[in-house]
């Protein structure tokens, strides 16, 4: 069962139970990442009650139909962890630029954990290229790499993910690298994204 939470007039809701709200959102992930507006909305479509899950954060009425004075604040996207049935990947984490600065990224992340954890969830991983800070202060610690689903898991089962889609060395029944000396700290990360980009794996348990 889906999950909708209300934190005082600002409150998350799955995107798939807010069709009403697929062109605003494109719009506002566009405005960090760009990309054709229907493509993206393409993308947001995807998001279902089995993963991946898009979130939205909303203030106004709190009535899950929409309502007057509604306003999209925030997105994040949840996929489920290959060979991890406790936890879930976040990516997409934005705040409307309009609203930064009042909060609601904390906001937003506080209510994708009441959401995963809801769902049964036990574990959130994330990677950040600058803000490991700002994850580090809401209680998330570094770690070693995992693997994100992502869109595949709609339509391949996680056993077969699991079999050809491991990291190189990953640990079958954990789904993480194998512990060995790695250099991570919040100024400096050894790991790197698909553009050579340094990047921060984090991970919290909730």
């Amino acid at each position: 069962m889906d999950c909708q939470f209300d934190s005082g007039g600002v409150w998350a809701i799955p995107l798939h139970q807010r069709p009403d709200l697929l062109e605003p959102c494109a719009d506002l992930v566009n405005s960090e990442w760009q990309r054709s507006h229907g493509a993206r909305v393409h993308a947001l479509q995807k998001s279902c009650q089995e993963f991946p899950v898009a979130l939205v954060l909303l203030q106004g009425s709190g009535n899950r139909d929409g309502g007057d004075g509604e306003t999209l604040l925030g997105h994040v996207r949840l996929s489920r962890v290959v060979s991890r049935p406790g936890s879930l990947f976040v990516e997409s984490v934005v705040v409307s630029k309009a609203q930064r600065g009042k909060g609601y990224g904390r906001t937003l992340m506080q209510e994708t954990e009441r959401y995963s954890k809801a769902r049964g969830f036990l574990r959130l991983c994330l990677t950040t290229h600058d803000k490991q800070h700002f994850y580090a202060h809401l209680g998330y610690v570094l770690s070693m790499p995992v693997q994100n689903a992502g869109v595949m898991a709609s339509f391949m089962p996680m056993e077969v993910l699991e079999r050809f889609s491991k990291l190189p060395g990953t640990d079958d029944t954990q789904g993480e690298c194998p512990a060995r000396l790695v250099f991570q700290t919040l100024e400096e990360t050894p790991y790197r994204d698909a553009k050579g980009v340094p990047i921060f794996w984090m991970h919290k348990d909730i």
